[in-house]
C-alpha cells in the first residue's frame, strides 16, 4: 500500500488507486498523513479546513468527512488504520511508508555519502529521492495552510537534494554537462548560494575561469540590490581560490573502449548471425566483464545508434561498464525482415542467438522501449543466462484493461502512430511521441526523420503497433528471478511512469527510478542512466544467480486407453522437435515442457492430428516450475493438468497468458469461458480452445 503527498495525494497500489471523494475529504486525509502516527486535535482540523464556521459546525462536518473516509479506506483494508483518539483522530499506517519519508531517508542517505566523498553513491540516492516527486507537496488540495507549510518544508528539501545531485555530478567531473542547469536554477532560485557556489564550480571545471569571475561578481551584486549582503565566507572564498587558480577539478571521465583509432571512435563493424529464420546484424563492443546485452525497441539501426552524440555517448558508458553486445531486431535496421510469424518467442530466439555467437553465457539485460517485454520473457525463461535486467521506458502492458487503467491513455497514441505510418512515414512526425520536448527543433525532427526511414519500413512499423497493442506480459513479472532496474522518463508520452511503476511494483527485486526526458534515448541525461546503470550492473553482479525457478509453457496430454500406445510412441519426437522436453509418460498421456508457448502448442497440434479426435485432449499452460532434485516440479504442473481435464474431447485448451504470450503467430482461438482451479483461490481463469 502506498501514501503519496509529494503531488497529488495518492493512496493505493499501482493495480488500483483508491477513489478519495471531494476535496475536504482529501484534505482530512491530507493532514492526517502528514501528521502520520500523531494525534491530530479536532480544533485543528475546524482552524485549518473550516476557519469562516463556528468551531461546533465544523466538527459536525469532520465527523462527516471522517466517516467518508473510513469507508473509502475500508475497501483497501485500512479502515482500521484510522482511529479516534482523544482529542482527536489518528492515522496508523501499518508499516506502511509515506512517499515524503522516504524521501527523507534517502536525501539523508546522499548528505552523508556527499560528506564522505562517495559521489555515485551520493548521486544515485539524490536522484531517486527526487524521482518520487511528481508535483508540488499536495497538489490536489488548494489553498490550505498546514499544505502551504508542509510544502515549505519539504521543497526546500527537494532544492536540497537538487543541489546534492549537481555537486556530485561536479565530483565527477561533469563540468561543462551541468553549465545549462545550474544556469536555469540560479535564474529560478537567485538567493541560494550553493547554487552560485556549484556554478562557478563548474564553469572553472571547464576552462572558463573568466565566466566563473564575472559570475560571481553577478552574484555579489545581486546580494547587495536584494539584501544588502556580501557574500558568504565560502563564496568569497571561492572567488580567492578561482583567482589563484587552486580549486581542485577532476578530468571528465573517459570510458574505457575499444575501436578508437587516431581520429577518435570508430563506429563498431556490423557482424551477422542466422537465427533459424534469417540473419541478426549485431555489433560487440569492449572487453571487459560482464556482457551487456541491449535490446531495442522498433527504432534500431546499428549505425544510427553511433551518428548522435548522446546515444553515441551513452553506448560508450555501456562499453566501458562491460563488453556491450548491440543488435537489430529482424525486421529492423540491418537485420532481415520478418518472414512468417513474429512473436515475442521468436524475437527471444534473436536475443539467444547474438548470445551464443558471442560466447555469451550470461548477461545484463537493457530492455529499451518494446524491446522490454522481450527482455521480461527471456529473464524469466532462461534465468541462468541473466544476471540483471534493466528496462527503460518500457511496460508489461501498453494498452488499457479493466484491471490495467495506467494504460488508459495509449491507444489514442496507437492510432495516431497507426496513421503516421499509413500516411507521413519517414518525416518525423512521430516527434511529438517519441521526443516532444524537441518538436520546434528543424534539425531534430531531420534526424528523427532519417531515423524512422533507417529502421523499419511503414508496413514492417505497422506489424508491430499491432504487436505492442497486444503486448502482455504481466502474469510473467512473479517469476523473473534476476535483480531489476526500472527507469522511466517523466516526459514519455509512449510509455508514462505508470506503466514503469506497474513494472517495478510486480517484479520480485525491483527498484524504480524517474529521470527527466522524453522516451527517445537520447533526449535525456544518459549520463544519470548510464550512471544508474553503472550502480545496479556492480550490485546484481554481486548477488548469487537463481537458476533453479524458471518460467516454463507446460503441455499435458491426455488419450484414450487404446490410443495410447502409439501416443507414446510418437510424442517423443515430436516434442523434440518443438525444442521441448518430456517431464513424464503416465497411462493416460504425456508431460512435456517448452521454452515457448507457440512451440507447445504446436507440438500439441501435431499429436491431435496423430490421433483421433475423440480419443485425444490437451491443456497449455505457462507457469513457473522449480528445478528440485533433478526434476522440474511446481503447482504449475497441477494447473496444466486442471486445464486439460477442462478440455473436451479433440479440444487443445490454453489458459489466457498462453494466448497472450503467442501474440503474431497464425494461431487462432475460441473464448470458452472462465474457470476456478484448485489451488488458486477465488480467481477465475479465462480459457481458450486452439482452432488451426
Amino acid at each position: 500500500m502506498e501514501f503519496n503527498i509529494l503531488g497529488p495525494i495518492e493512496v493505493g497500489t499501482e493495480r488500483a488507486w483508491l477513489e478519495l471523494g471531494g476535496r475536504r475529504t482529501r484534505a482530512v486525509l491530507g493532514l492526517l498523513l502528514v501528521r502520520a502516527g500523531q494525534v491530530v486535535p479536532a480544533d485543528r482540523f475546524a482552524e485549518e479546513l473550516w476557519p469562516h464556521l463556528a468551531v461546533d459546525r465544523a466538527i459536525a462536518n469532520l465527523h462527516v468527512r471522517v466517516s467518508e473516509l473510513r469507508r473509502r479506506l475500508r475497501a483497501a483494508g485500512m479502515a482500521e488504520g484510522l482511529v479516534t483518539r482523544p482529542p482527536g483522530y489518528q492515522l496508523e499506517l501499518g508499516g506502511h511508508e509515506l512517499d515524503s519519508v522516504r524521501f527523507e531517508k534517502l536525501l539523508e542517505q546522499a548528505v552523508s555519502a556527499l560528506a564522505a566523498d562517495d559521489a555515485s553513491t551520493a548521486r544515485l540516492r539524490a536522484v531517486e529521492a527526487l524521482a518520487l516527486w511528481r508535483g508540488p507537496v499536495l497538489a490536489d488540495l488548494g489553498d490550505v495552510p498546514f499544505v502551504a507549510a508542509e510544502g515549505s518544508r519539504l521543497e526546500e528539501l527537494r532544492l536540497t537534494a537538487v543541489e546534492v545531485r549537481l555537486e556530485a555530478e561536479l565530483m565527477n567531473g561533469r563540468y561543462g554537462e551541468m553549465l545549462g542547469e545550474l544556469a536555469a536554477m540560479t535564474a529560478e532560485h537567485p538567493l541560494r548560494e550553493r547554487l552560485w557556489s556549484l556554478r562557478i564550480r563548474a564553469l572553472y571545471g571547464a576552462g572558463r575561469q573568466g565566466e566563473a569571475l564575472a559570475v560571481y561578481r553577478e552574484v555579489r551584486r545581486l546580494l547587495a540590490d536584494e539584501l544588502g549582503l556580501c557574500p558568504s565566507r565560502e563564496l568569497r572564498d571561492l572567488e580567492r581560490r578561482v583567482l589563484a587558480q587552486d580549486l581542485a577539478t577532476r578530468a571528465d571521465p573517459a570510458p574505457r573502449v575499444s575501436g578508437r583509432d587516431k581520429d577518435g571512435w570508430t563506429t563498431p563493424t556490423p557482424q551477422y548471425v542466422w537465427n533459424g529464420t534469417g540473419h541478426i546484424a549485431y555489433q560487440v563492443i569492449g572487453d571487459a566483464k560482464p556482457d551487456i546485452v541491449f535490446v531495442p525497441g522498433i527504432y534500431s539501426h546499428l549505425d544510427l545508434w553511433w551518428e548522435d552524440p548522446n546515444t553515441a555517448g551513452f553506448m560508450r558508458r555501456l562499453a566501458a561498464i562491460g563488453r556491450l553486445i548491440i543488435f537489430d531486431k529482424r525486421d529492423t535496421g540491418l537485420s532481415d525482415p520478418a518472414t512468417g510469424e513474429d512473436t515475442l518467442e521468436q524475437r527471444m530466439d534473436d536475443v539467444r542467438a547474438v548470445m551464443d555467437a558471442c560466447g555469451s553465457k550470461r548477461a545484463v539485460l537493457i530492455g529499451y522501449s518494446e524491446g522490454g517485454p522481450m527482455s521480461v520473457l527471456f529473464a524469466a525463461t532462461f534465468p541462468e543466462r541473466v544476471t540483471g535486467l534493466v528496462l527503460f521506458g518500457a511496460a508489461a502492458r501498453w494498452t488499457w484493461a479493466p484491471d490495467y487503467p495506467c494504460g488508459e491513455n495509449s491507444e489514442a497514441m496507437l492510432a495516431a502512430l497507426e496513421q503516421i505510418a499509413q500516411r507521413g512515414w519517414g518525416q518525423g512526425n512521430t516527434m511529438e511521441w517519441y521526443a516532444p520536448s524537441l518538436v520546434s527543433s528543424e534539425s531534430a525532427r531531420r534526424g528523427l526523420a532519417r531515423r524512422e526511414r533507417m529502421s523499419v519500413s511503414p508496413s514492417a512499423y505497422l506489424r508491430m503497433l499491432r504487436l505492442v497493442r497486444d503486448i502482455d506480459v504481466r502474469k510473467i513479472l512473479p517469476a523473473v528471478s534476476a535483480p531489476a532496474l526500472v527507469v522511466q522518463r517523466r516526459n514519455d508520452r509512449v510509455s508514462p511512469p505508470a506503466l514503469g511503476r506497474h513494472l517495478a511494483a510486480h517484479l520480485p527485486s525491483a527498484r524504480y527510478l524517474e529521470q527527466s526526458g522524453d522516451h527517445l534515448l537520447g533526449v535525456g541525461d544518459v549520463g544519470e542512466l548510464a550512471d544508474n546503470v553503472e550502480q545496479f550492473v556492480e550490485e546484481a553482479a554481486s548477488r548469487p544467480l537463481e537458476t533453479n525457478r524458471m518460467l516454463a509453457t507446460i503441455l499435458v496430454t491426455e488419450v484414450s486407453e487404446a490410443a495410447a500406445p502409439a501416443h507414446h510412441a510418437a510424442a517423443p519426437s515430436a516434442i523434440e522437435r518443438g525444442r521441448g522436453s518430456l517431464v513424464e509418460t503416465n497411462v493416460q498421456g504425456v508431460v512435456a515442457t517448452f521454452d515457448g508457448a507457440a512451440r507447445a502448442i504446436r507440438c500439441a497440434l501435431t499429436m491431435r492430428a496423430d490421433t483421433a479426435a475423440h480419443d485425444f485432449r490437451a491443456g497449455v499452460h505457462v507457469g513457473e516450475v522449480e528445478l528440485r532434485d533433478g526434476r522440474l516440479v511446481g503447482q504449475a504442473f497441477e494447473l496444466t493438468h486442471q486445464v486439460a481435464r477442462l478440455a473436451e474431447k479433440g479440444q487443445i485448451l490454453v489458459s489466457r497468458t498462453v494466448k497472450d504470450l503467442v501474440i503474431g503467430s497464425s494461431l487462432h482461438f475460441q473464448e470458452k469461458g472462465s474457470h476456478r482451479l484448485d489451488g488458486c483461490g477465488d480467481d477465475h481463469w479465462m480459457m481458450f480452445t486452439v482452432g488451426g
